[in-house]
């Protein structure tokens, strides 16, 4: 509901103004102000959309009224009423921004004419400012698309030409939902705006795929993190039916953090293909918070697990935080890091299907070390050895991607997902996902899209296909969804994408 301010220090004026706009059925709130002086108290307590005034009045008359109003709030739409014809009264009303100029005794027809006006410009305004800002949002999510998958620097330069991207600098920390067969494309409804309203506090979304969604929250949310990713977990299962993985980045200090946050997101979110009882994954925590005895053991677990796994990415991650605790300077005895150690060295090299006595010698070596350097570097030896043994199938990995890559570019129009792909070429979900990445320099589901996106491009450029012909054979399931991704691929609807050129030939 709009509300209107009517200012009079007649009341006989004042009421007969409210019975007309009464009479013309506007759904407004209606405010009455004796004079200028009064109005302005109640113009800086409550919004005002519309502003009837008279002209001459005590203490500040309907010009200077106008002149300040319009300083507090631009945008209110002002009518001033008058019982002089001077022109000059009319010329100084318009120079200070009024809208339309009445003269008295008031018209009933007349008023209803200059009100239907001002309705009409205050609702076309808010239309204007309501794509404005849809504009905007569409803009801010194709930069930081953009800038989240590659981190140039140049992207952000060029987003802030433009836009006000300065909450960049606040984020603190990133959320990656990841749903499976399609969920972000195929939910009936706003997700967003369903999270808005579940959540106490404001974050930035960003649809970064079909099956995967971004929050970013600034620096000033101080919120239990593992709390809040598993409530976001709980509330979705229960508004969706849809259980969703939540990963959870360490804490981001300024803009250039944001694409290594996520490159930490998606290490994180690789977990779910390998911990199947897990939903929520976040960053190990703090190195001094753990007992001595604690952190040791979870990353010999963690190590042990990546090498049944063949996950290389992650047994190095393990390992590494492995190392770094002794910065910590806890009580690591030589006996216990020898005896974990060669364990961890003997798993690898019976995956690599070595026999006993191919590596007995390495084994022996190990009960002759001196330090826990030289039991370090000989773990660190085998876990490269390792990766090499795995890798030396690389070719083979190369063409997996390949054939995965081909079956894409024929079927794209199918629903295709990573755990069909996978099983085409007789890999885990996990290999597949880091093998492809590892190959591409991009996950599947980034790469499956994007092709997508290029091919509807095609379409636009070469046919006159309806919008939802193209999202239809482009492997889009949601027409909606298809625009608001090539929005923010592009940076603009497909509908303008097509008109711009058709502009670009006709030149």
């Amino acid at each position: 509901m709009r509300s209107v301010l009517i200012v009079d220090d007649e009341r006989i004026e004042r009421e007969g103004i409210a019975a007309l706009l009464q009479m013309g059925n506007y759904n407004l709130e209606i405010l009455e102000a004796v004079n200028g002086k009064e109005a302005l108290t109640i113009l800086k307590e409550k919004k005002t959309e519309i502003l009837l005034s008279d002209i001459r009045m005590p203490f500040m008359d309907g010009i200077e009224l106008t002149r300040q109003a319009k300083i507090m709030n631009p945008d209110m739409a002002v009518v001033i009423f008058s019982g002089f014809s001077d022109f000059n009264y009319a010329k100084e009303a318009i120079r200070n921004g009024v809208l339309e100029y009445i003269l008295k005794p008031v018209d009933p027809q007349e008023f209803k004419n200059v009100m239907d006006s001002v309705m009409s410009y205050l609702d076309k305004k808010k239309q204007n400012e309501e794509a404005m800002q849809k504009k905007q949002e569409f803009l801010g999510q194709y930069f930081l698309h953009k800038f989240i998958h590659n981190g140039k620097s140049e992207i952000m330069d060029d987003a802030m030409k433009i836009l006000d991207v300065s909450w960049w600098n606040r984020t603190g920390r990133m959320l990656l939902l990841n749903g499976e067969d399609g969920f972000f494309e195929n939910y009936d409804g706003d997700f967003e705006q369903m999270l808005t309203e579940e959540l106490p506090f404001s974050f930035h979304y960003l649809n970064y795929d079909s099956d995967s969604s971004i929050l970013c929250f600034e620096q000033n949310v101080k919120v239990d993190f593992q709390i809040l990713a598993k409530h976001i977990f709980e509330f979705v299962e229960k508004s969706c039916g849809r259980q969703i993985y939540i990963a959870v980045s360490s804490q981001l200090e300024g803009k250039e953090a944001i694409p290594q946050g996520m490159k930490e997101l998606e290490s994180l979110m690789e977990n779910r293909y390998y911990r199947a009882d897990q939903w929520i994954f976040m960053p190990d925590t703090n190195w001094e918070n753990k007992e001595n005895y604690e952190l040791p053991l979870e990353m010999v677990e963690k190590m042990e697990e990546d090498i049944r796994l063949h996950d290389i990415a992650h047994l190095w991650e393990h390992y590494n935080k492995f190392m770094k605790y002794k910065e910590y300077g806890a009580g690591f005895s030589y006996i216990y890091m020898n005896f974990v150690c060669t364990n961890l060295i003997k798993s690898m090299y019976t995956q690599m299907d070595y026999p006993v006595e191919k590596y007995s010698n390495v084994i022996e070596k190990m009960f002759h070390v001196e330090n826990i350097q030289e039991v370090a570097e000989a773990l660190e030896e085998t876990i490269h050895l390792f990766e090499q043994k795995l890798f030396s199938v690389k070719n083979s990995n190369r063409s997996e991607v390949e054939k995965v890559k081909s079956y894409i570019y024929a079927h794209y129009q199918e629903d295709i997902n990573l755990e069909f792909l996978s099983a085409e070429v007789y890999l885990s979900p996990g290999y597949m996902s880091y093998i492809f990445k590892k190959e591409t320099g991009e996950g599947l589901a980034q790469f499956i899209r994007k092709f997508r996106l290029e091919k509807a491009k095609e379409l636009l450029c070469t046919t006159n296909k309806k919008i939802v012909q193209v999202c239809a054979e482009t492997g889009f399931t949601n027409p909606s969804y298809f625009c608001k991704s090539f929005r923010e691929y592009y940076g603009c609807s497909p509908d303008r994408f097509r008109k711009n050129e058709i502009q670009r030939e006709t030149m």
